[in-house]
């Protein structure tokens, strides 16, 4: 066989398309089967051929070199090179196939086993670890918002109570300077007074009206301007709508309606409509204004503005000498004064008086102090009047103490 023969039976064998090789390839892609000692004889066969095929080349060339022109050995010898590289590039595919089988067998079952524990482990912690963060992510931004509502509200809530503040003490001010003016007024009138008295002293003393005469005329002028001029109750007031006391009116009896009336002076040609009940907590007295309820029995609750320690109350009614009537029938006789606890709402009796009417208008009574403690609720219960059957007239009430230790 020549040399060149030997090469074409030898590439025909190492061919990928050969019968021999396709039985190997077969055998390789079932490399699951096939065992590592068959590789190895698969590889050392492959060098096996291309060994004997290089000494055949060899001793082809050394045998007829003798014989043959050195011509024709360059000439085969370029025309072996050729085919040396068709072989080498020929075997490429089937050691890559050989490679990736080999590469395959090293992925075992056991090894599969393996890393499916391992991915069933980290994916579960993988998913905590996602979770985690995004729950945490979540309550920091529910708590970022929660927190900007909170501080909205409070910022809210803030400039209210700044803004009351600020109310109330505008609201002190005008007191203050209302209580400043009815000082100066009151100095003015103390003032007038005086000067009228000395006037009429020295007139006295100009005229010849014996010495005790002169001192009962000089007192009998200062007690008409006390009752004109002067409340001469000292005291504070704490049932005064202007410091914040008000009525409670689901305690209280209702209104009366407009009618003929009195004493009170309620007809119809002098005013309009009925005044409420906290009439009787404003200064102003004068003929009309007065809170009435019907019939000779009715109540009124008053709220102090503070816990107040009851020492004593003041009526106030209109004279029958200022009376479009010319009397008082309608003026509260018999009447009890009780403190109402602020959460039971239980009595406690103060004391029962008589307002007499043919005495001052301004009359003050005096509470049990042995049953008196703080009080926020007064209540003031006419149990009679001086003879009216239709109505009966309230014209002020005051309620006088002391405030807590804690207020």
């Amino acid at each position: 066989m020549s040399g060149f023969q030997t090469y074409r039976h030898l590439l025909l064998q190492t061919m990928p398309g050969s019968n021999s090789d396709k039985s190997t390839l077969t055998a390789s892609s079932q490399g699951s089967s096939k065992t590592t000692e068959k590789r190895r004889a698969d590889e050392s066969e492959v060098f096996t051929r291309m060994s004997y095929l290089a000494i055949e080349t060899n001793t082809n060339a050394s045998s007829s070199s003798g014989s043959l022109p050195p011509q024709k050995s360059v000439l085969r010898t370029v025309f072996n090179i050729p085919c040396l590289l068709i072989m080498a590039f020929a075997s490429l595919p089937r050691a890559f196939i050989k490679a990736c089988i080999s590469i395959k067998d090293l992925i075992t079952l056991q090894n599969s086993k393996r890393f499916f524990k391992v991915l069933l482990l980290l994916v579960p912690i993988i998913y905590a670890g996602i979770y985690c963060v995004g729950s945490l992510s979540s309550r920091r931004l529910a708590e970022g918002l929660a927190s900007q509502e909170m501080t909205e509200h409070h910022e809210t809530e803030l400039k209210s109570l700044w803004q009351s503040h600020t109310l109330l003490e505008e609201k002190i001010h005008e007191i203050e300077h209302i209580k400043e003016q009815m000082q100066h007024l009151h100095a003015e009138i103390n003032g007038v007074m005086e000067g009228i008295l000395h006037s009429v002293q020295e007139t006295l003393e100009e005229s010849d009206i014996p010495g005790e005469n002169k001192d009962q005329v000089l007192e009998m002028i200062n007690v008409a301007f006390k009752k004109v001029y002067e409340d001469h109750i000292q005291m504070p007031d704490w049932a005064q709508k202007s410091i914040g006391a008000t009525i409670d009116t689901g305690r209280t009896s209702k209104s009366y309606e407009l009618g003929k009336t009195e004493g009170c002076c309620f007809s119809s040609w002098f005013f309009s409509s009925a005044n409420p009940p906290d009439t009787i907590l404003q200064p102003d007295v004068y003929p009309g204004n007065c809170w009435a309820f019907q019939g000779s029995q009715g109540q009124v609750v008053i709220k102090l503005p503070e816990k107040v320690y009851p020492t004593a109350v003041t009526l106030q009614h209109i004279s029958k000498a200022i009376s479009p009537s010319g009397d008082v029938t309608s003026a509260p006789k018999d009447f009890a004064v009780c403190g109402l606890d602020e959460e039971t709402g239980k009595e406690t009796l103060l004391g029962t008086f008589m307002y007499e009417s043919g005495k001052e208008t301004i009359q003050t009574f005096q509470l049990k102090s042995e049953l008196s403690k703080f009080f926020v609720y007064i209540k003031f219960n006419v149990l009679s009047n001086w003879g009216n059957p239709e109505y009966t007239c309230v014209y002020r009430v005051r309620v006088h103490g002391k405030m807590t230790d804690k207020s």
